[in-house]
């Protein structure tokens, strides 16, 4: 939409996965600031519930979405009841996204077929489920949030920086099959942040190198990444954001 020449997000539909936490409920509340309208998509309804209430509270607009998006019916399912209540979906935030540490030896299988339902099939269920309409439109944007570690190699995190990697080639085959059609898509690379993903490590004592690595360099705030996503999609139709690598000013590597 323009205004006086210049892009607005304003009535915009925006989908959100990973939005109970983290950067996806940063990216949400910051979109909603610019009154996109954000379809908040998580596991955790009461999170969701809580968020989009916060949003409403001020001024903006949004609903809750309960979903695993890493089980394609749960994904396809979504993007249709999104749909239903708004009828478009303008932007799409792929946000959903676990880790799970450990090295090729010592970590366990199921971990690595977890990350990859979450961090690579998510997006790519939810992004197959909304190309259509935004192909029948010519318009849309497709956000696909990664990871420095989809450009850095990690050892002692093989599953973790696999599945980044693969997803980074998913966002960039999909952006030169989709370009031709007036569909947007952005790959935001952030680096150490503070968000619930670490958190959430079931190992101890993987979970407090995770957390040293987090805080060492000063890291990055969920909101921080937000802003990235925000500028991406806030760029005239014309224009693409390709990809956007950050990380915290004292990061070396």
């Amino acid at each position: 939409m323009m205004f006086n020449g210049k892009p607005t997000m304003k009535d915009k539909i925006a989908l959100i996965t990973g939005a109970s936490s983290g950067i996806g409920a940063a990216a949400a509340q910051l979109l909603a600031r610019e009154g996109v309208v954000v379809a908040a998509v998580a596991r955790r309804a009461d999170r969701l519930s809580t968020l989009i209430k916060g949003i409403e509270a001020a001024g903006g607009r949004g609903g809750a979405f309960a979903a695993d998006v890493g089980n394609q019916t749960a994904a396809e399912a979504v993007i249709q009841q999104v749909l239903a209540r708004y009828g478009r979906i303008d932007i799409l935030v792929n946000s959903a996204g676990i880790l799970r540490p450990g090295d090729t030896e010592t970590s366990e299988p199921a971990h690595w077929r977890e990350m990859f339902d979450i961090n690579v099939f998510s997006a790519m269920y939810m992004s197959r489920a909304v190309l259509p309409a935004m192909r029948e439109r010519r318009d849309g944007h497709i956000v696909v949030v990664s990871s420095t570690a989809g450009r850095l190699v990690g050892a002692g995190n093989v599953g973790y920086t696999s599945s980044k990697h693969a997803v980074n080639a998913f966002a960039d085959a999909m952006r030169q099959e989709v370009a031709l059609l007036g569909i947007r898509v952005t790959l935001i690379e952030p680096g150490a942040t503070t968000t619930e993903v670490a958190q959430s490590i079931p190992d101890p004592e993987a979970r407090a190198k995770m957390e040293l690595h987090v805080s060492k360099e000063g890291s990055m705030r969920p909101e921080d990444v937000g802003g990235a996503i925000v500028y991406a999609v806030n760029q005239p139709p014309n224009v693409n954001v390709r990809e956007i690598w950050l990380a915290p000013t004292a990061a070396v590597r």
